[in-house]
């Protein structure tokens, strides 16, 4: 099998999970909604493809994508080699920090990030640490105390692992 580079190839969830990722950016960012509507549609068919996309991608049988264009195959090859896709590189650098570092936290969307920006005033991780160790964020309409606590918790990793 050829590969770009020598990083394991990224597998279906992982490629689905960006895909939903620039679909919500996109939304956000009140983008053409037929452009996220595409994102998503091919995430979800990438997630129930009976084999992993790489063995579609580097074999000799189409992958069962339906009204998948060549740019979203493109797409689907850098993701599966690499990880990254410049579409999502290029709205990351858009929305800027700190909402970029917000998005990568698991069960942050596009909508929650913007909310402890905006009514929290969180500008960094580590600001918002402090916000889930004061318990600002369960003062949050919509925000618990479990939810506070995987925040602080991945919050708190980022910081380790800086």
């Amino acid at each position: 099998m050829p590969r770009v580079n020598e990083t394991p190839y990224a597998t279906n969830e992982e490629v689905a999970h960006v895909l939903f990722k620039v679909a919500s950016i996109l939304e956000m960012l009140q983008e053409n909604p037929f452009r996220v509507r595409a994102y998503r549609r091919t995430a979800i068919q990438v997630l129930l493809l009976p084999k992993s996309l790489i063995e579609y991608l580097t074999g000799d049988e189409p992958a069962p994508l339906f009204g998948v264009g060549e740019r979203m195959r493109a797409h689907l090859w850098d993701l599966v080699n690499t990880g990254q896709v410049g579409v999502y590189e290029t709205l990351m650098d858009e929305v800027g920090e700190p909402l970029a570092s917000l998005l990568s936290f698991h069960g942050v969307g596009p909508k929650t990030a913007i909310r402890l920006v905006r009514e929290l005033g969180v500008g960094s991780v580590d600001e918002l640490a402090q916000a889930a160790r004061e318990g600002r964020i369960q003062a949050l309409r919509g925000f618990g105390p479990k939810r506070e606590a995987r925040i602080l918790e991945q919050a708190l990793s980022r910081a380790e692992a800086a």
